[in-house]
């Protein structure tokens, strides 16, 4: 009898027992008022209504909504989460904008007055689904896990009920994200699309049956910046790895600043701010993580350990302090007292700090805790050992003592370390990470520094074996920092390496990717593809950037802005992977980039150039040259596909005409960097033939010229990433600034010293001397750099700093010796490590060739 009676049910007309439907009705069918009927009559009105039943729809488009009026209800469970809630009132909020209709919310216990329902929720949560599962083929498999979703159309009679449901609240809302694709693509036409891809309001908006099952491919789909929740729900975003503080410094941003955080008074007093600022800080916070937990994203309060400790712990508690040690970028930037990792006072002001974090935020999900570099403030008292296995040891007691304090609150609290096995919290063997929660999470950071490869160069055994424990590992993805404050579609370059990585059977344990790109300008589409890709390792991700460029400028321009993007992107991949020979990377000739350029700033300037016109070889500047052709071409391929985009454009608003203007000028101002670029290593390689003075000359003007050119289009720019933090109109100030110096150096550039063609040069018949002798900064603060001119290669040079009575504090051995421009670095410190005291020194650069010696006297000043 149970089973006719279910049967009957799933064929009953919703419109026939609206009125006097039975309690099994009232769980499938959104129309059925609820009412507790007698056991015995269950079954003649299940029979009734499977005899009144009708055939079902044959249309196979939906109508959501029709001019303007809706043709659908929201349900949710009567008793529906938070999250649940929010995806009800997203779906709402996204089909009002479509349409301007706005559907109604009802739970499961409300009547509803349409025939066609959007039911949300998990089998425990609403028990309409519930009611379905028993009724019709709606399973959800163990292969969804916690993120999930599913969408199926169902029809009923004439009622047709499309649910969205999950195994989690989380997933529920993946499931309304998708849900409201689709409505996009029913609009659009466009497939794949995301949930805010621009959409003109439509007079109808009609859906096809649906039958859908999803999950993601990884599971940590984070971001380390602070982002707007909104859009890091709809892109499936589940952590917030940055929340909080995050200078990078250790100062502001350290466990020693992390009382900020609370309102307890037995922390009152170890305080640098105001109550009021810190209450104001402590509101905003806590609205942001709920607001996070709302919409199924995990948040993670950053915090380096240890950090520089505040003022007036400093001057409070000095029982939990190591004697002071120097370091230059501390607050004063002369000093500060580190904490003292072997005092128990400190451990046990450590575990209170952290017990009351987590009492303050009980929508928090975990701590980053990270360490690295300075940013630690290593105690060099015998007992901690610095970084020695001694004082590694120390700090993982510190990072157990901020654990376990946390989890004596909340045991499912959770944590994200980052600096793993680096310069702190070596762990070869694997023995401390035993020891951590199960789930917890590391990272590194693609490539050497982010740099844009296809090659991610992740420790794929510290991956394979942190998943064995039972961790995870996420991949911080490339991003855009080579070409702050500017932007270039990292896309092309990214997919491949994560399709490598996720195509690797010897890569087990890894989490997913961080999501990467630039908020500004056209930079945004990186973020589509990243956020994307890590839910679906399979994405026909070209199809979606052509899709949000159709979207945005219309279908004749969008085919011309994506491929004049991706040819960019490719080029300055080239372009940063050797900076076309004109920039060295160990620094070998000339100033150097001292490593990876990481700004725009690197790239420009008087050192940059400097550094182009010291390349000490012809087949290096031949090598140069030929790469700024190969270079140049493309690029301006890319400008001009871009310029024509721009010509017939249908821009979707404002903004959508802005990025795209700003797109043209980039274009163009690679090109005209390339062209200043590919003039000098001409010009140097033009020095070793015969009778080209002229030509020098010529190539070095137009260089100049090129250089200039770059200026209006800086003007121009309507947005920068914000670098730093600054301002746009700093921003621009310093890049004018910079290239202003460039052209200046340049014009004063001496273009007699790029001839090397005279077949009877000599050294030793060549008088060897140190001119154009300068330290910068001077006054010294922190550091300055040593500049001069060599007339021939030296076989040793030093750099000798004195008291201004005679006494010698620094011997700075094997600095650069190469012929023409040179440059060394100092720390302004002593040879004992100490900074020197304010004051005014002499240094003395000498240099030898052979049986030659040169000297050349300077003075600079040092001032904090």
């Amino acid at each position: 009898m149970p089973i006719k009676w279910l049967s009957a049910i799933g064929n009953c007309r919703l419109s026939a027992v609206s009125m006097t439907g039975c309690s099994h009705c009232e769980s499938v069918f959104p129309r059925c008022r609820i009412l507790l009927l007698r056991a015995e009559s269950r079954l003649l009105i299940a029979i009734f209504c499977f005899v009144i039943c009708v055939a079902p729809a044959k249309s196979n488009e939906i109508p959501i909504a029709v001019s303007g009026e809706p043709r659908a209800t929201l349900q949710i469970g009567a008793n529906a989460s938070a999250q649940e809630q929010f995806a009800a009132e997203e779906i709402q909020a996204f089909i009002a904008q479509f349409t301007g209709a706005k559907l109604d919310i009802r739970t499961n216990r409300q009547e509803t007055e349409t025939q066609i329902a959007i039911v949300l929720g998990t089998p425990k949560s609403n028990p309409t689904i519930a009611g379905l599962q028993a009724n019709v083929e709606l399973t959800l498999g163990e292969e969804l896990g916690d993120e999930g979703y599913r969408i199926k159309t169902v029809e009923v009679g004439t009622e047709i009920v499309i649910v969205v449901t999950a195994h989690t609240e989380r997933g529920v809302i993946y499931g309304a994200y998708a849900f409201i694709e689709k409505c996009i693509t029913a609009l659009t036409g466009l497939t794949p699309v995301h949930p805010e891809v621009p959409v003109a309001k439509a007079q109808a908006l009609l859906v096809p049956f649906i039958n859908e099952t999803s999950a993601p491919f990884y599971p940590v789909r984070a971001v380390l910046e602070i982002e707007d929740p909104d859009w890091l729900a709809r892109h499936r975003v589940n952590m917030s790895g940055g929340e909080g503080v995050w200078t990078g410094t250790g100062i502001e941003d350290g466990f020693g600043t992390a009382f900020k955080y609370v309102d307890t008074p037995a922390f009152d007093a170890l305080q640098d701010e105001p109550l009021a600022q810190r209450r104001e800080r402590i509101a905003t916070l806590q609205g942001r993580f709920n607001a996070l937990k709302r919409r199924g994203i995990n948040a993670y309060l950053f915090m380096y350990v240890t950090g520089e400790p505040t003022e007036a712990l400093i001057r409070e508690r000095p029982d939990v302090l190591g004697p002071t040690v120097l370091y230059g970028a501390s607050r004063n930037e002369v000093s500060y007292r580190p904490f003292c990792w072997s005092k128990p006072e400190f451990h046990t002001l450590a575990a209170e700090l952290i017990q009351a974090i987590v009492r303050t935020y009980p929508t928090l999900a975990g701590f980053h805790l990270r360490s690295w570099g300075h940013e630690t403030r290593a105690c060099d008292c015998p007992d901690c050992g610095d970084r020695t296995e001694q004082g590694q040891a120390k700090l993982w007691q510190v990072y157990f003592t901020i654990i376990n304090a946390a989890r004596e609150v909340r045991p499912d609290f959770k944590f994200y370390i980052s600096g793993y096995d680096s310069s702190w919290l070596k762990d070869g063997a694997g023995i401390y990470a035993r020891q951590l929660p199960k789930g917890t999470i590391f990272s590194r950071k693609w490539g050497a520094d982010g740099e844009p490869v296809a090659d991610a160069g992740v420790p794929i055994p510290q991956i394979r074996s942190l998943g064995e424990i039972g961790h995870r590992f996420i991949v911080l993805s490339h991003e855009v920092e080579e070409v702050m404050p500017f932007w270039m579609l990292e896309s092309d370059t990214f997919v491949q390496g994560v399709r490598r990585l996720a195509n690797d059977p010897e890569v087990i344990g890894l989490g997913g990717f961080t999501v990467q790109g630039a908020t500004q300008g056209l930079g945004y589409l990186d973020r589509l593809v990243s956020a994307r890709l890590n839910w679906d390792i399979e994405l026909d991700y070209f199809q979606l950037l052509l899709n949000e460029l159709i979207a945005r400028y219309g279908t004749e321009a969008a085919p011309h802005i994506l491929n004049a993007l991706r040819v960019n992107g490719w080029n300055m991949t080239s372009y940063f992977s050797d900076y076309a020979g004109s920039l060295t990377v160990g620094g070998t000739y000339g100033s150097g980039s001292a490593g990876l350029a990481t700004r725009f700033w690197t790239l420009i300037g008087p050192r940059a150039v400097e550094d182009t016109l010291a390349i000490p070889e012809l087949e290096i500047a031949k090598f140069a040259a030929n790469r700024f052709t190969a270079l140049l071409a493309p690029q301006q391929q890319a400008a001009n596909e871009m310029r024509t985009a721009s010509e017939i454009a249908e821009p979707f608003d404002l903004e959508a005409t802005e990025d795209l203007n700003d797109a043209v000028r980039l274009m163009e101002l690679w090109v005209l960097l390339f062209e200043s670029r590919s003039k000098l290593v001409e010009a140097i390689a033009l020095g070793y033939e015969p009778g080209t003075e002229e030509q020098i000359r010529a190539k070095l003007t137009s260089a100049i010229e090129f250089s200039k050119s770059i200026q209006p289009y800086i003007k121009s720019i309507k947005e920068f990433i914000p670098l730093f933090g600054y301002s746009h109109q700093t921003i621009e100030a310093e890049l004018l600034s910079t290239l202003n110096a460039e052209v200046a150096w340049l014009t004063g550039f001496d273009y007699q010293t790029l001839l090397k063609h005279d077949a009877d040069f000599s050294p030793e018949e060549t008088p060897f001397r140190i001119w154009d002798a300068h330290n910068y900064p001077n006054p010294v603060k922190r550091e300055t750099t040593f500049t001069y001119q060599l007339s021939l290669d030296a076989d040793e040079v030093s750099i000798t700093v004195y008291t201004a009575s005679g006494r010698r504090v620094k011997v700075l051995k094997k600095a650069s010796g190469n012929e023409g421009y040179n440059e060394c670095t100092w720390d302004a410190r002593n040879d004992d490590g100490m900074l020197l005291a304010n004051g005014a020194y002499f240094y003395r650069i000498r240099a030898v060739v052979g049986e030659q010696t040169a000297q050349l006297l300077g003075r600079l000043a040092v001032l904090r």
